[in-house]
């Protein structure tokens, strides 16, 4: 075998010293320049990615703290009308009710006023009608006939003090 020949080690490993080195200057001037601009604009482009995420990261966190912000103010603003709006509403019922409840003391009371005038009038008519009687009876029963006004003041004497006792 020509390899293992020890007279041509020489001019082989001089050829081989050459090919490695011309290799090696293709290698670092060729390839790897065009291979270190491919990982540097790689790096570039990641770190720009990065950058960009985070900018949107920060533009997100500001736009769901503006949300935040204005669904917590539209929530106060709504308890705050909800709480005018009731309060106007119960304005308004008490409202309407001491209204109603002012007619309805006023009705009562004249109501109670014509009971009452009711009741006198009734009584009046059941003295009239007792003094009556009462004459009536002591007619039939003695035979005297007394005046029609002192039994009409006897009998009203009786109906004042009855009124008297029903009023009070």
């Amino acid at each position: 075998m020509p390899q293992l020949d020890p007279a041509v080690f020489l001019p082989q490993i001089f050829w081989l010293f050459v090919l490695f080195g011309l290799v090696y200057l293709f290698i670092a001037y060729s390839a790897a320049p065009k291979i270190t601009q491919v990982l540097e604009r790689r790096q570039d482009r990641i770190a720009s990615d990065l950058q960009e995420a985070e900018d949107l990261q920060a533009k997100a966190e500001e736009a769901r703290t503006a949300y935040e912000k204005s669904l917590e103010d539209a929530r106060t603003k709504a308890a705050s009308t909800v709480a005018l709006k009731r309060e106007a509403i119960k304005a308004d019922v008490e409202a309407e009710y001491n209204k109603l409840s002012e007619k309805l003391s006023a009705d009562a009371a004249a109501a109670e006023l014509k009971i009452t005038a009711a009741k006198d009038k009734a009584l009046d008519e059941i003295s009239t009608v007792a003094a009556d009687i009462a004459k009536d009876i002591i007619v039939s029963v003695s035979g005297l006939d007394l005046d029609d006004k002192v039994i009409s003041d006897s009998v009203g004497d009786k109906f004042d003090a009855l009124k008297g006792n029903a009023n009070g």
